[in-house]
């Protein structure tokens, strides 16, 4: 059961960035709706966890937009991985944390995208590239994941504080 909800949920967030995408969108600067999400879900659940819903998420991203199979499924994967890895290893889960970690990562990712979309990209292309589109879009991702992890954070201690029947503090 809890592998046929990941599916779903996957194949939903991999829907909600084609059709939302435009909406979220600030100047030209698009969410990766699928990165986010393995992101969290690395944050929240570990490195396995965080791993095999960006492997997931990935490959239907893969699947269902332009482009070749294999680079967002690598990608989502080792950036669900890295989230896990980096805050449960080295660090624990704070705001901060989240912050640097998912701009780290979104500019690692972007990066990784950009050389293989144009491997033959000179270095003038490639700072105007990061000054552009990379470092707006990590800061946006970023900024995003931290208001999804603080927003799941608040909703999980209310569902345990209704479901012990502990009072707010």
């Amino acid at each position: 059961m809890t592998i046929f909800l990941n599916i779903v949920l996957c194949f939903g967030v991999v829907l909600a960035q084609a059709v939302f995408s435009t909406i979220l969108s600030v100047k030209g600067i698009y969410p990766d709706l699928c990165f986010i999400l393995a992101c969290l879900i690395g944050f929240l659940s570990g490195e396995y966890k965080g791993l095999m819903i960006g492997l997931t998420v990935g490959l239907f991203q893969d699947l269902l937009t332009p482009g070749g199979i294999g680079l967002n499924m690598v990608i989502k994967a080792l950036a669900g991985g890295l989230a896990g890895i980096t805050t449960h290893t080295f660090s624990t889960v704070t705001s901060a944390a989240v912050l640097l970690i998912t701009f780290a990562l979104s500019l690692g990712c972007g990066l990784a995208s950009l050389v293989v979309a144009y491997p033959g990209l000179n270095s003038l292309d490639l700072l105007h590239a990061f000054s552009s589109g990379l470092i707006p879009q990590g800061l946006y991702n970023s900024l995003l994941t931290l208001v999804m992890f603080w927003f799941i954070k608040f909703i999980a201690q209310s569902v345990s504080m209704v479901h012990l029947g502990q009072k707010p503090r």
